[in-house]
């Protein structure tokens, strides 16, 4: 069996590396030809460095076989040992700036990194780990980036789920409320029906009743008569007189009364409409609903989405887009692009509001400035003054202090238009709206009283 050589058996005595072409001197003692031939440059005689026994002087022949068993060692040592160079097979020490990695000191002087920058592993690690450092610190602020913005979306999918339940619930309490409207108003119906229909019966039960008394009486006159008739001529003759008093009496004609059928045009006719026009008693029509995904979070919202009152405390929502997430400002569901528009916000013994229309590009995030220039169209109640949040702010035109505050915009002619519902002079107007989709805009700080949007009186008008 061969005997497995070691790394000290094929290391050369001068450089003390893995023999490079080897070569073996007659006293057995093996080098690197070219560490051997460096040694016998001086000019001197040619002897071993390690025995100083005489050599010959000419060509160094390699020797092939260790030179494969110097190879096939390397190739060994290479697989087996992460941190030695693939192509020498030593240790790496040295660091390439121009490939970026780590070489051995053989690989100073090899044609791959002629030219090259190379300095310790040390200084090179030191230096990449701060390279390495600073370049990580954008990949770490947008790593904290995706987190913030994944915790919202968490946030947002679980709102989403408190959303979707809590209107569907009021989704079908609406409906139940209709639902039981057409019930209470289909048994109404019914019962209208059925107490004519009683009445009715029994009127036409009565004159059958008269009408077979009737029948009987006139019957058995005629019978009685008839029977007379037949009688012997005496007998006859003395009855006679009391025989024709009997046909003298006689009942007028029969005849039909009217109205006597079910009024069934009056329980079927336009029966839908009018079921519909008794409707709008229970229905209740805003022109303007408050948009809760665009509330601050200190906002409490009825459920019909028509009042809005400034709470004490910070609800916990998502920070959507759409939100605002400072002031506690909000906007309107309702969107207008043209056309005249208005609506009435009721502001009694509210003592913190802004009121009027905003651009839908409005800044969400951060303070906002509630000028024309900025995207606001607004007036407002602050420490008692009422004024127009104008550049520079202009105080309103009033008599006395509004409980109600109608909003007027005209999308066509580009204003909005303040009133107080009991005057005819206009609080303010504005004349500058330049925006593609305006949205009603509410403001309020006061925490003892909300705002809120009016409904509108509906009525039912029939075209001809």
């Amino acid at each position: 069996m061969a005997t497995r050589l070691s790394e000290d058996d094929l290391s050369c005595p001068i450089c003390g590396k893995i023999f490079q072409q080897p070569v073996v001197l007659f006293c057995r003692h093996r080098f690197c030809k070219p560490c051997l031939e460096s040694s016998w440059s001086g000019g001197g005689t040619c002897e071993c460095p390690l025995c100083l026994q005489p050599s010959s002087g000419g060509e160094l022949m390699v020797n092939a076989t260790l030179e494969k068993t110097c190879e096939s060692f390397l190739k060994e040592q290479r697989r087996n040992n992460p941190f030695a160079c693939k192509e020498h097979g030593e240790t790496l020490t040295l660091f390439c700036l121009e490939d970026l990695q780590p070489t051995c000191a053989a690989c100073k002087s090899s044609a791959s990194h002629k030219g090259h920058r190379l300095y310790s592993l040390e200084e090179a690690s030191q230096d990449c780990k701060a390279e390495l450092k600073s370049a990580l610190k954008p990949l770490q602020e947008k790593l904290k980036a995706f987190k913030k913005v994944k915790l919202t979306y968490d946030q947002t999918a679980d709102h989403i789920k408190i959303q979707a339940e809590h209107t569907e619930r009021q989704i079908r309490e609406e409906f139940e409320a209709l639902h039981q409207f057409l019930l209470d108003e289909e048994a109404a119906r019914l019962s209208e029906l059925k107490q004519e229909e009683t009445q009715k019966k029994q009127t036409i039960t009565g004159k059958i009743n008269d009408m077979e008394n009737e029948i009987t009486l006139i019957t058995n006159t005629i019978r009685g008569i008839e029977k007379e008739m037949s009688s012997q001529d005496i007998p006859f003759l003395q009855n006679y007189k009391d025989t024709i008093k009997r046909t003298w009496r006689v009942p007028q004609d029969p005849e039909m009364i009217s109205g006597s059928l079910v009024d069934v045009a009056k329980h079927l006719g336009s029966l839908k409409f009018k079921v519909w026009e008794k409707m709008k008693n229970i229905i209740q029509y805003t022109p303007v609903t408050l948009d809760p995904n665009t509330a601050a979070s200190c906002f409490q919202l009825s459920q019909d989405l028509t009042l809005l009152q400034c709470s004490t405390q910070a609800f916990k929502l998502p920070d959507n887009p759409e939100r605002f997430d400072v002031s506690a400002e909000m906007l309107g569901y309702e969107g207008f692009c043209s056309g005249k528009h208005s609506w009435d916000v009721e502001v009694k013994n509210n003592t913190y509001w802004v009121i009027g229309v905003a651009s839908e590009s409005v800044k969400r995030k951060g303070k906002n400035i509630l000028t024309p220039a900025q995207g606001f169209w607004t007036i407002r109640l602050r420490n008692g003054e009422y004024k127009a949040c104008s550049a520079p702010w202009s105080p309103l035109s009033m008599s006395r202090e509004p409980d109600v505050v109608r909003v007027v915009l005209d999308m066509d002619r580009c204003k909005v238009t303040f009133y107080d519902p009991r005057e005819r002079t206009p609080l303010f107007t504005f004349t500058d709206i330049i925006t593609p989709r305006a949205l009603p805009y509410f403001c309020s700080a006061c925490k003892e009283h909300p705002l809120r949007v009016l409904p509108e009186s509906l009525s039912i008008t029939v075209g001809y």
